[in-house]
């Protein structure tokens, strides 16, 4: 009987480290400091604690980008959805004067240039270069995107 006693007792002792350990794993999330950081990281958790605080959603980096612009690089369509959800300037430039939209599609983000689309992005808009987003899908090999953009039918875009 003492045995089996010292063998419950040890299972149970087994037991409370294992679901220590656990439960240490689960709770010692960092979230990371700027908005910026999170969506470089893509780290979604980090993002919604964030803007959840109320981080400005239109942060910049050092080169203008704001968390939609990275986000759209990147290429990350739940992040995207996100940052829209919270009502972003959806056509800040950043310092070369890229929107959102530009970087997707000169990316070939189909989803994402959508979803901005839907939102209001503004595809007139043209870079330092002078280009618009329909203009640097077509010169980086992204003809669905510039086919969206454009309205073109495929034949119009392969003449």
């Amino acid at each position: 009987m003492k045995f089996k006693s010292k063998f419950i007792l040890s299972l149970v002792v087994a037991a409370m480290v294992s679901f220590d350990a656990v439960q240490a794993d689960t709770t010692d999330v960092v979230v990371k400091e700027n908005i910026i950081e999170a969506v470089q990281n893509i780290d979604i958790v980090s993002l919604n604690v964030l803007l959840a605080e109320g981080a400005d959603i239109d942060s910049l980096d050092e080169a203008g980008n704001t968390a939609l612009i990275l986000a759209s690089r990147i290429g990350n369509p739940r992040m995207v959805k996100i940052i829209l959800a919270h009502e972003p300037n959806i056509d800040q430039k950043n310092s070369k004067g890229y929107t959102a939209l530009m970087i997707a599609s000169e990316q070939g983000q189909i989803h994402i240039v959508e979803k901005l689309l839907e939102k209001g992005a503004d595809r007139s808009l043209t870079n330092s270069d002078g280009l618009t987003a329909a203009d640097l899908a077509v010169r980086f090999g992204q003809p669905e995107v510039a086919k969206l953009l454009s309205g073109a039918s495929q034949g119009e875009l392969t003449r």
